[in-house]
């Protein structure tokens, strides 16, 4: 019977999709959110919380650049011949 490598059936930390590495978004986004909430309660950490509310406004907009469906014309281009030199 072979011997299966250490890891091999681990899954990947890299989001295929995307080739970049994956990261639990829903987490850091309710880590931040829970930061945020404190921070506001505390007069001198006002503009701490500004900041972590534009923090979370990035990480939806980098979901959402993540779920974007690739364009076409980036699958179309691969289907084209290459040319030789």
């Amino acid at each position: 019977m072979a011997r299966v490598a250490p890891g091999r059936h681990m899954r990947s930390s890299l989001d295929l999709k995307r080739n970049g590495p994956l990261i639990d978004l829903g987490t850091v986004r309710e880590t931040l959110a829970y930061m945020r909430d404190d921070f506001k309660r505390v007069r001198s950490l006002e503009r701490a919380a500004e900041l972590l509310s534009l923090a979370l406004a990035e990480i939806e907009a980098a979901e959402r650049r993540r779920l974007a469906p690739i364009p076409g014309s980036i699958l179309d281009a691969a289907r084209l011949p290459r040319r030789r030199h």
